[in-house]
């Protein structure tokens, strides 16, 4: 758009006080009321001159190069026969993963859509931070992007839904500077009759229902929601996690026999989908403790980093406990509660790793979390509802810490 005046707000302004970010927005303002109080023409004149600061390596140089996001764009393009012309094509448009696609042809868009007879205009959501329309038909047609089968859409209708909940804050995950990504948890016996894979490698490669499903979901972030890396997605590092984050509750080998989906009221012959705004897996192995505190210590030790939005923010954190450390733990007496307690009693992040800025951060959103007493640093979690337990995964000793963004809620809607 030449011509178009910009007021350039330093960045970043991410872990600064209220203060702080006041005094970057006053040394803005005025610029902003010179834009608003000028003339126009002279304003157009001055910033067709201008280049605006946009890095040379972004593969999107603008937001408005086409019009296939707008209200009235065609339902149909005409596109290559053939499929590496599609996919340079979509590529091109910012509309893949950089993963090949498959081609939304309209035959396969009506065979993902199948013949229930609902309405595909029917609205499912805003998806934000562009507020796109999230009707079954768009979503229908990432799932075909995506690799997925017919009878995966009503796990991504779903999905659809749980992301226009506020709680989810979808618009911060969409566009932060973390590397955060939407992670799916399918729970009931759906599973089976999907394919989703709970059991060994569950947050790998391998399985086509949990690998399309998630892919799906970044395809709906990334073509409904606007997430593009660089304009509207502005993770500084990423994940891998970005490309597909979708696995199931292994119920079969969970001692407790009570999903994380049971835990927030639904019946264990529900099929549901919670989504929560998360980092990638950290790994907790501990081939070697042979009681439950002695492995509860090191996953408590695996949850402390400084360096982790919960840090700070307080919110959330998944705790996936493999079948074997589930075993141990619920064979020496522990309840779910009964391990939250013991993360909440001896979780700690080392004075030592915590620098004074920080401490000042944390005495902002977390006080209740700092211990200035003693040389004991700052819990991690105070509350049952900051730890979220799942069982995933094969035989062997390992667990996974999955932290959260913060600033968000998991949310869950029936399938």
């Amino acid at each position: 758009m030449p011509g178009l005046p910009i007021a350039i707000v330093p960045h970043p302004v991410a872990k600064l006080l209220p203060d702080e970010v006041t005094a970057i927005a006053t040394d803005v303002v005025d610029e902003i009321i010179r834009l608003w109080q000028s003339d126009a023409a002279e304003l157009r004149a001055e910033f067709k001159d201008k280049e605006p600061p946009v890095k040379k390596r972004l593969r999107y140089k603008s937001m408005f190069e086409g019009n296939f996001s707008s209200p009235d764009a065609p339902m149909q393009i005409k596109g290559p026969d053939d499929l590496e012309g599609v996919n340079r094509l979509f590529y091109s448009r910012g509309w893949t993963d950089g993963l090949p696609i498959i081609p939304p042809t309209p035959e396969r868009y009506e065979r993902m859509l199948g013949d229930s007879g609902v309405n595909p205009s029917e609205l499912l959501a805003l998806i934000e931070p562009r507020q796109g329309q999230a009707t079954r038909a768009k979503v229908a047609i990432n799932a075909v992007m995506a690799g997925c089968l017919p009878e995966h859409l009503p796990v991504l209708l779903a999905a659809g839904k749980a992301l226009g909940q506020p709680a989810l804050n979808l618009k911060a995950l969409n566009t932060t500077t973390h590397p955060c990504t939407v992670l799916a948890l399918i729970s009931g016996p759906i599973n089976d009759a999907i394919d989703i894979n709970t059991t060994y490698n569950t947050f790998g490669q391998g399985s086509i229902a949990n690998a399309s499903i998630g892919r799906a979901i970044r395809s709906i972030l990334l073509n409904i929601g606007g997430g593009t890396p660089g304009i509207l997605d502005r993770a500084t590092m990423g994940t891998p996690a970005k490309f597909s984050f979708c696995f199931g509750e292994n119920l079969a080998e969970n001692p407790w026999g009570e999903t994380l989906s049971m835990e927030r009221g639904f019946g264990p012959d529900q099929d549901t989908i919670t989504l929560c705004g998360v980092e990638g897996p950290h790994n907790v192995n501990d081939h070697y403790g042979k009681t439950a505190e002695e492995i509860l210590q090191t996953i408590g030790g695996t949850m402390c980093s400084p360096g982790l939005n919960n840090s700070y923010l307080g919110g959330e954190i998944m705790l996936v406990i493999g079948p074997e450390h589930a075993e141990i733990i619920h064979n020496d007496g522990f309840s779910k509660a009964d391990i939250k307690n013991y993360l909440i009693e001896n979780a700690f992040i080392p004075s030592h790793a915590l620098s004074e800025p920080q401490r000042v951060i944390m005495r902002q959103y977390v006080p209740e979390r700092l211990l200035e007493d003693g040389d004991q640093g700052a819990r991690i979690a105070t509350t049952h509802d900051d730890i979220q337990i799942v069982v995933a995964g094969g035989a062997g000793r390992h667990s996974a810490i999955i932290p959260s963004f913060g600033n968000t809620l998991a949310v869950t809607e029936v399938i």
